[in-house]
């Protein structure tokens, strides 16, 4: 089959190159013809064909130019912003790390600020729980005072033996804390 169609293409152009050389006025006609189009076109058309190209080459020459310089500026700003991002990331690290410890130097302030405040307490109530108990030792004192007053008040009325003399003082003791209670 591809050798049928060999074929038939080898006889048309072999009838074509025969009926160049058949005619050949009509070869000089078409020849002529082409260069009186060719001649036209050169002379009204191909001025404006060719500034219409180099318009166009120039406008795709500064499209690529400013595509080129937007893309060069994009790189740039991207840059700019991670340099930036980065300073800021450390800026707001540092901040975070002087916060911290600030944090904790307050904390330590209010602990030490406790602790002088519990002391404090402590010393006023251990103060106070002496005060307190110099007062008990002074009332016990005068209570003792008091019931030896009495007791030998009581003695020289009565002359007794030293029995009863015990008694008595028991018996004062007794009363004095029997009011104390009350």
């Amino acid at each position: 089959m591809l050798d049928e169609i060999f074929q038939e293409a080898s006889e048309i152009m072999q009838d074509g190159l025969n009926s160049v050389m058949l005619h050949p006025s009509v070869v000089l006609l078409n020849i002529i013809v082409f260069l009186i189009m060719l001649f036209f076109v050169r002379r009204f058309l191909w001025k404006n064909i060719t500034e219409f190209l180099d318009k166009r080459q120039n406008a795709l020459t500064e499209e690529f130019d400013k595509a080129s310089l937007e893309r060069k500026n994009a790189q740039e700003m991207e840059q700019k912003a991670i340099s930036e991002y980065g300073k800021m990331k450390a800026e707001t690290d540092d901040l975070k790390t002087k916060l911290t410890q600030e944090a904790y130097k307050q904390q330590e302030k209010l602990v030490e600020a406790a602790k002088k405040e519990a002391k404090n307490r402590l010393e006023q109530a251990s103060k106070d729980i002496e005060n307190e108990i110099a007062k008990a030792n002074e009332e016990i004192r005068q209570s003792i005072k008091e019931i030896a007053f009495a007791a030998a008040e009581k003695i020289v009325r009565r002359e007794i033996d030293q029995e009863q003399h015990s008694d008595i003082i028991d018996e004062l003791i007794h009363e004095r804390d029997d009011l104390k209670h009350e």
